[in-house]
């Protein structure tokens, strides 16, 4: 199937915010992550392609559309443009009920918060909660550090007002705590939010003024703090580990 040059503009303008919450879609780029969202059965509207590809062939019933590399490089705003892109309705945000949970606090780097999305669906976590001045979670570099995850993990808005009318154990990051995260205790029974503060600023002071377990990351002297994510990565298995085992 052809595809017309009006329609390739406007694929092109999802690549801007705004255009994109506008009309509730966005382009997804790479085999890799298109494969992952097929795998977790989450199918495209369309798909796009400068070479066929197995992923083609297996979603006959999806429209299909031959382009050129230079089409693909404009609709995937890529260096290197992937030989394969999809349209995908971006999910509406979702307020479900949640066990594990990440509290992201003015993280604005979409490598990071893609690849926390990422870390949540690897641990369990089951939803994530974005603060003001989060980067947009459907911005195509959070959607490959993602691979695809933001599409299957639940997430919203929520300010510190929020915050504090959870029900819920509250685990604050934090390189000022006193307690090290070897030493975090967790109850089995109850909700959990890990909170993540920017590496710029750190945890707001309004959420480290809420009732909360603070902790830090022990570290060796010399090195300021850690990368947004890896702290997330850190957490997130320290936190699966004790609940897993009924700790």
């Amino acid at each position: 199937m052809l595809l017309s040059k009006h329609r390739i503009k406007e694929l092109v303008k999802l690549s801007r915010k705004k255009y994109r919450l506008c009309q509730g879609q966005v382009v997804v780029e790479g085999v890799n992550t298109i494969e992952q969202l097929i795998s977790n059965g989450i199918m495209p509207l369309a798909l796009y392609y400068s070479k066929a590809s197995e992923v083609v062939q297996r979603c006959s019933s999806i429209p299909a559309f031959e382009i050129t590399d230079n089409d693909l490089g404009r609709i995937c705003r890529s260096e290197t443009p992937p030989p394969l892109a999809a349209l995908y309705a971006i999910p509406p945000s979702r307020t479900e009920d949640y066990h594990r949970a990440f509290y992201l606090d003015r993280i604005s780097d979409p490598g990071n918060l893609g690849t926390i999305f990422r870390i949540a669906s690897a641990f369990g976590f089951d939803a994530v909660i974005l603060s003001d001045h989060c980067c947009d979670p459907y911005s195509p570099k959070v959607i490959r550090a993602s691979l695809g995850s933001v599409f299957w993990i639940p997430s919203f808005e929520g300010g510190a007002r929020w915050l504090a009318e959870q029900d819920a154990q509250l685990v604050v990051l934090t390189m000022k705590a006193d307690k090290s995260i070897k030493n975090m205790a967790l109850h089995s029974g109850k909700r959990i939010i890990a909170v993540i503060g920017s590496e710029a600023h750190g945890v707001n002071h309004e959420i480290t003024q809420l009732p909360s377990q603070q902790i830090r990351i022990d570290m060796q002297t010399g090195m300021e703090s850690l990368n947004a994510a890896v702290v997330a990565g850190i957490v997130a298995y320290q936190i699966s580990t004790l609940l897993d085992s009924g700790i």
